[in-house]
């Protein structure tokens, strides 16, 4: 059974990944989608915005729960109702932290994948969970798939892996039984950015590393292309640019989205890099 964990804060931004969350289960066949809010408070969320500073009455705190539960529930019900039946749309709500609180569901749920929508530059909608990207996708037990806020599902045909030939052993991830219907279907595009331009006149050990490639990805359609650019990510983003990919997969190691993320600004990565939605292995 296949589930997907999308946690939900009720911006524009959760609207478009539960939109897109529709056609990925159907596409790859997912049984459960969960729906989780968690309505866990710190210090300053007893604090009024306002002049006088005034405590948020528990009539009023009250009054929002219920609100966002119906909401929930609303949002999983017309899910489940453009679903067809055919996948079960389930809500989760938590009084613990954001992140703890998916790392429970993924854990009692036995989660597969968690999705979450990230807001860009031009157009944000000041989501909470988008704001949280890195640190969920850094705790994640399992694979996470990061969808711009501005993208609208395309079927997935053409799928680029930026792949790092001393991280080849992250491959392996690639031929989990439940990526049956992603194997059978997608066109596997592997990128390596080699600056010294190695495969120009390839040596005896980088044909050998050309072999392991094919061996791990035999499950695959696909074909290796190379980049002479002497930053690992400029080299991503500029096939990106000029090719037509619907899904980037990130593996461990220097090409790693989540790699980049963590190194780098985050507002600027998120931007150059999400046009297309981004799944990270784990």
């Amino acid at each position: 059974m296949k589930t997907m964990l999308i946690p939900v804060d009720f911006t524009a931004t959760t609207e478009n990944t539960i939109r897109f969350a529709r056609d990925w289960a159907d596409r790859f066949r997912y049984n459960r989608i969960i729906l989780l809010k968690t309505f866990y408070d710190n210090v300053f969320d007893n604090i009024a915005v306002s002049a006088e500073y005034a405590p948020v009455s528990q009539d009023f705190r009250w009054q929002e729960r219920k609100d966002s539960t119906e909401k929930l529930d609303n949002m999983a019900d017309e899910l489940s109702a453009k679903l067809g039946g055919g996948v079960a749309v389930l809500t989760a709500i938590s009084e613990t932290p954001l992140l703890r609180a998916i790392n429970d569901t993924i854990r009692e749920e036995e989660v597969d994948m968690v999705l979450l929508g990230s807001d860009n530059c031009q157009s944000s909608s000041n989501s909470f969970i988008a704001g949280n990207i890195i640190s969920i996708a850094k705790i994640s037990p399992v694979r996470v798939l990061v969808v711009p806020s501005d993208y609208v599902y395309r079927p997935v045909v053409d799928v680029l892996l930026p792949c790092d030939y001393r991280m080849m052993g992250n491959l392996a991830k690639l031929n989990d039984p439940k990526d049956s219907a992603m194997a059978k279907d997608v066109n596997l595009h592997v990128l390596n950015v080699d600056a010294k331009e190695r495969y120009v006149n390839p040596d005896e050990d980088f044909k050998n590393l050309e072999a392991h490639l094919h061996s791990y990805l035999q499950n695959f359609k696909h074909d290796i292309n190379y980049s002479n650019e002497k930053n690992i990510i400029d080299g991503i983003i500029k096939y990106t640019n000029v090719n037509d990919f619907q899904l980037i997969i990130s593996l461990p190691g220097k090409h790693s989205f989540l790699y980049y993320l963590t190194n780098k600004s985050i507002s600027e990565a998120i931007c150059r890099n999400a046009k297309v939605p981004v799944m990270i292995l784990k």
